[in-house]
């Protein structure tokens, strides 16, 4: 008999899970029938096979904790939302850009982050905590979870409105708005030269932490010339930058609020 499909959700409710320091990826997978085992792979990150009753899920075993993890979760998430399609091979790509495609990576990043980063629990630990990336590296120490997940937490879970974007090779990926931020706020599909994570895709400077810039560098909407913004972008290879947006003084999304996100 196949093990039941269960939401990340319930799955921490049965546990009984309530710290961060107990969700125990090996166990829980053991839990839904799943055995997560650690080899030395070339070309991807984690593969899992398996059929109606058990999977086997492969992790490298030359990567960090942080993303041995992701990997894993990310594998569980396949095995409890597409079992009769088992047979995943996911390359670190795939943990990385899907966030926004409607696909089963995508769902399977989406159930990894709610399984390892739970939204309750992930509150009480930010909240109140900055727009940046000191915070992010703060809350994945304690959660062991890698950057851009935390970061993506963060931006959904947090308690300041704000936007984290994906660029590679300096043109937009991918982005996630906070629930504060108007449709109206769209992103440019290259920040202009103003920005910091222009500069850092075109090798201009090193990461400088997080930095005051017109929001017009980011942003399409007409009047966002006469805004400001934090943004903290950092290098995570040779050519993809993650950046965090913060409206810190929230003139402009209270202006469009008043203005009916014109």
């Amino acid at each position: 008999m196949s093990a039941p499909l269960k939401s990340p959700k319930k799955l921490i409710e049965e546990l009984g899970i309530i710290e961060p320091s107990e969700i125990d990826i090996e166990a829980i997978a053991q839990y839904c029938s799943a055995t997560v085992l650690y080899e030395p792979l070339r070309g991807c990150e984690a593969r899992i096979v398996g059929n109606q009753e058990r999977a086997i899920i492969t992790v490298n075993a030359k990567s960090s904790r942080t993303r041995q993890r992701f990997s894993a979760a990310h594998e569980l998430g396949h095995w409890m939302q597409d079992r009769n399609r088992i047979g995943f091979s996911c390359t670190e790509d795939a943990f990385i850009s899907e966030w926004r495609s409607d696909n089963p990576e995508r769902l399977a990043n989406r159930f990894a982050a709610d399984l390892l980063l739970p939204p309750h629990m992930f509150q009480m630990y930010a909240r109140n905590l900055p727009l940046v990336f000191d915070s992010v590296r703060s809350l994945a120490s304690v959660f062991e979870t890698s950057l851009t997940a935390t970061a993506i937490r963060l931006v959904e879970l947090g308690s300041y409105p704000g936007m984290i974007i994906y660029l590679v090779e300096g043109h937009r990926r991918w982005f996630i708005s906070g629930p504060d931020i108007p449709p109206a706020l769209w992103p440019r599909e290259s920040p202009k030269r103003a920005s910091i994570a222009w500069e850092l895709a075109n090798d201009i400077r090193a990461d400088l932490g997080p930095t005051d810039v017109q929001a017009d560098s980011w942003l399409e909407h007409p009047r966002s010339q006469w805004y400001e913004l934090v943004e903290d972008s950092v290098p995570i290879s040779r050519s993809a930058v993650l950046t965090l947006l913060w409206w810190k003084n929230e003139k402009q999304l209270l202006d469009l609020t008043r203005d009916g996100d014109e």
